[in-house]
């Protein structure tokens, strides 16, 4: 990774975070703008403090990830994770590296693959030359994505039938391996690439653990509002899945035109038939595509097709396309059938309307409401239309929404809860009752996530003038809960510390890489459970250190290098207590079961993550300690 990829993850993450305001509403960026934490940082700082010798590592809280869930749909959540700043900066450095690494191969595909109507989104489209110029608004990419498959089928579909198989890839961001990720990446770049890049084994291992230190595990990459990179990465780990459908391509060959659209792992197989080709036909030769390309991902990528999602339409007639659109959320954001034309913000506001009372009736009625139908969601969110949303400030309108959400049960509102929340904020009598709702739920020490999530959510509007605040603040004293943490940075700003995981300078580490090595073995370990691996590259961090500043009279090799040469050297500034501190180090790891497995002759005594920790905390005591004596 070079100074070059930090610089354009920072500018990208400073444009992200500008358009928090406006367009995003999304908790990650409005805690990093509202803790500035971006502004102290440069590019040329970031990769000499952090960067060079993987010194990263040693400073876990700077670079950390923090997981929480949020709802999904009615019962389901998604989890989310939220990088701290300096890790997002690293993970997007990422992401640049990887595009700067397979540049060459992506620039020569794209243009084979656009001949061959092959299509991949991922949701943005970023120039690293100039990213003022990048497009990273996922609509308008989805847009692009949903708008090439109604052409395809509108045009296949005037002299033949058309066979539409889409699928989807199950639980995909959190079932990519790591392993996976970095070899399917080294077989996108030229060698020149790797060489200038240094894409090599130990780089991929480093890439690994990074991904590992974010995710927890080892596979999976992580997911939040607008997160570029994450999209990327899972495009480009898709690559040999394009390179599989390009060979089923030019096996069917030109009389059975197949037409590929993906965006991220949601793929549109589109394939011609001839006019007089029965349906029972057509859907054996598709299934044999579905049932291949399932056994391809199994095989190579370690991945499985949603059987929930896997749907196989035949088409004849332009009716049909339409019924598909509909049915498949092709309609992107909502724009009446057919594509061209539009309605003014009134029609919208009115169907919008329309929506809301069927929904109140149901639930008056019933008790509950069914999944709002594809149409009717598609359609709450074109109230986002820039178009809309100046409509809905005035007042006649305000007076018109605050009819249908007076009294609107708050059961429904997670139904769509951004659309509801903005149509709410529009109308002060119902907004006031909303707050007022969310504040009395907040009182809970255990609040539920819909109620976190409709907090966040009024937090983040421009209407909301700190009603909740306390609430969430007195919440987060009681609460071990991540995500009431990362509301309570809403109200209170608060960088992580830059307390280093073991107390060694910076000019040491860059000097040493073997000291880092141990250190990120030991954090490494210690994340996977691996106390008493931990343990070792704890004493091995403490031994590696004396092994570089001893006396130049001592010839010993690392492996000679024991117990008693380290209190030899340190013996001029250390007291007693520290010299049984080390003694008790190096006996503690004698006795522990990773040095001597199966030793029959050797009480074993295995460590936790307590005794680690307490250790941990004795070495840094003791670093502080040893540092000034060593500098008199």
């Amino acid at each position: 990774m070079q100074e070059s990829h930090i610089k354009s993850a920072i500018e990208l993450l400073k444009i992200q975070v500008a358009s928090t305001k406006y367009n995003y509403r999304s908790l990650d960026f409005e805690i990093i703008r509202r803790e500035s934490s971006l502004d102290i940082i440069t590019p040329e700082e970031f990769y000499r403090n952090y960067i060079k010798n993987d010194i990263c590592f040693n400073y876990p809280y700077l670079f950390s990830s923090i997981p929480y869930s949020v709802p999904k749909g009615d019962g389901g959540v998604r989890k989310f994770h939220f990088l701290e700043t300096h890790l997002r900066i690293l993970y997007y450095s990422l992401g640049f590296y990887f595009l700067d690494l397979t540049k060459d191969v992506r620039i020569e595909l794209k243009g084979i693959q656009d001949r061959s109507f092959m299509y991949t989104h991922y949701g943005a489209d970023i120039n690293p030359a100039s990213l003022g110029r990048s497009d990273i608004d996922y609509k308008k990419d989805y847009q692009k994505f949903t708008s090439k498959i109604r052409k395809t089928a509108r045009n296949a579909v005037k002299d033949g039938k058309i066979a539409v198989l889409h699928l989807d890839i199950q639980d995909f961001f959190h079932s990519i391996e790591h392993s996976l990720l970095t070899q399917v990446l080294r077989e996108q770049a030229l060698p020149e690439a790797q060489l200038r890049l240094k894409y090599n084994e130990q780089t991929r291992l480093t890439i690994r653990e990074i991904l590992f230190l974010i995710m927890q595990r080892s596979e999976g990459l992580p997911i939040s509002q607008h997160n570029i990179i994450s999209n990327l990465l899972s495009h480009l780990f898709l690559h040999h899945l394009d390179c599989y459908i390009r060979e089923i391509q030019l096996e069917l060959g030109s009389s059975f035109l197949l037409t590929y659209h993906r965006y991220v792992d949601d793929m549109f197989i589109t394939v011609k038939f001839p006019i007089g080709e029965s349906n029972q036909s057509i859907g054996t030769k598709m299934l044999d595509i579905s049932t291949r390309i399932g056994e391809y991902l199994s095989g190579n990528l370690a991945l499985s097709l949603n059987p929930l999602k896997t749907r196989l339409d035949i088409i004849s007639s332009e009716d049909e396309v339409d019924s598909l659109i509909e049915r498949s959320r092709l309609v992107s954001f909502y724009q009446p059938l057919p594509d061209e034309g539009g309605e003014p913000p009134k029609t919208t506001l009115s169907r919008t309307v329309e929506i809301l009372t069927k929904l109140k009736a149901e639930y008056k009625e019933r008790g509950h409401v069914s999944r709002l139908s594809t149409n009717d969601d598609l359609a709450l969110k074109q109230c986002f239309q820039n178009a809309v949303i100046q409509y809905t400030d005035i007042e006649d309108v305000k007076k018109q929404l605050e009819k249908v959400l007076q009294d609107f049960p708050s059961a429904l509102i997670p139904k769509s809860m951004k659309v509801l929340v903005f149509l709410i904020s529009r109308v002060p009598i119902v907004l006031k009752s909303l707050i007022e709702h969310v504040s009395a739920n907040l009182c809970d020490l255990r609040p539920s996530l819909i109620t976190l999530y409709l907090a966040e959510n009024l937090m983040l509007i421009e209407q909301y003038r700190n009603e909740i605040d306390d609430k969430i603040v007195d919440l987060q004293k009681k609460s071990s809960s991540s995500y009431i943490y990362l509301l309570s940075r809403l109200v209170i700003p608060s960088i992580p510390s830059r307390d280093r995981y073991i107390n060694i300078e910076n000019c040491e580490l860059e000097e040493h890489s073997s000291i880092i090595y141990q250190i990120r073995c030991g954090i490494i370990a210690e994340k996977r459970g691996f106390h008493g691996v931990a343990y070792n590259h704890l004493l091995n961090t403490l031994q590696e250190w004396c092994f570089v500043h001893r006396e130049s009279s001592n010839k010993k090799s690392r492996n000679q290098y024991n117990c008693k040469d380290v209190i030899k050297w340190l013996e001029p500034f250390t007291d007693h207590s520290d010299i049984i501190f080390v003694m008790t180090m190096f006996d503690r790891r004698n006795r522990n079961t990773i040095s001597h497995p199966g030793d029959e002759g050797v009480e074993v005594l295995t460590i936790d993550n307590l005794e680690y920790k307490q250790h941990l905390e004795k070495l840094n005591s003791f670093f502080n300690r040893i540092y000034p004596r060593l500098l008199r």
